[in-house]
This record gives structure tokens, sequence and C-alpha cells, in this order.
């Protein structure tokens, strides 16, 4: 849920920022927004296949049920979005939130004690590497939200004093 805030409150920046240039995809905001689109979606599609090659063996099926249902998921994401079923959503805000997703699915597929469903079984390196991202994520997601909270305050603050 929180990542899904953060998600937001970014696109809701970009978006204020790219009307304050004058619109379009053509300005500073417009540009970065598409960027983090088209790297969140390659990673997104990168890390599904990956996972996929390396928790989807034979006799894995819990795994693959797993994994199928979260680009079930993701597709369906997109495809609300798409259908503009939110005003405020975007295609940014779904590319994120499937990152953390599969970042969700990579720590349980990763809890498997199947070694033939988890290669990673003993590997301290994965367990150190997901503990990185995990901290990473909860750092951005309170930066964000602390930004976000704090820029909401100072607003209430001039309207009060006006």
């Amino acid at each position: 849920m929180l990542m899904l805030v953060v998600a937001y409150v970014i696109n809701d920046t970009l978006l204020i920022n790219v009307e304050k240039e004058g619109g379009g995809a053509c300005t500073c905001s417009g540009i970065i927004m598409l960027s983090l689109f088209i790297i969140f979606l390659g990673g997104d599609i990168t890390w599904i296949v990956f996972q996929f090659i390396e928790f989807g063996k034979p006799g894995c099926g819990g795994n693959k049920t797993q994994m199928i249902i979260t680009c079930v998921a993701g597709a369906l994401m997109f495809i609300l979005v798409l259908l503009r079923t939110r005003s405020d959503a975007s295609l940014f805000t779904s590319s994120l939130v499937l990152c953390y997703c599969l970042f969700l699915q990579w720590s349980a597929l990763s809890s498997n004690p199947k070694e033939q469903c988890n290669p990673y079984t003993r590997s301290a390196f994965n367990t150190t590497f997901m503990l990185i991202i995990g901290l990473f994520f909860t750092f951005v997601s309170l930066l964000v939200i602390s930004a976000a909270t704090f820029k909401d305050a100072q607003e209430q603050k001039y309207v009060d004093n006006a």
C-alpha cells in the first residue's frame, strides 16, 4: 500500500510540473516521467523473465502459479490505466507498483526451503541483496511521503495565514 501511495505522489508531482512547464511530453518533467516508465518497464520485464528462468523449474508448480498470478495482475494494472479507470493513474504508476510486486514475489520465492525450486537456498549474497533492495524501497518511500507531507503542511500554513 505504501508503494502505491509513493507511486501516486511521484506521478502527481511530475504531472503538476508538466502542467507548469506548458504541458506535453517534451517538457523536462515529461521526459523524466517517460524515461522512468521505460526504465521501470524494461526492468520489470527483465525481472519477470529472470524469475521464470530461476524459479520456474519442473516440479515447482507453486512458484509458477505465483509468477503467473503476478504477471496477470501486472497486465491488469496496465490495462486499467489504459482504460482510464482513474484520472490520476499513469503507466508510470503501474510500472513502479509492478516493480515492487516483483520484489515481494522474489522475496517469497527466495524463501522456499526446497533446493529444487529455490537455487538461492544457501546464498548469503541473495539474502543480503534482498535486504538492501528492501531498505532502498523503504527509504525512498519514507522520503517521498515525508516530502509530500511537509509540502502539504507548508501549503496549509499559507492558507491559514492568508
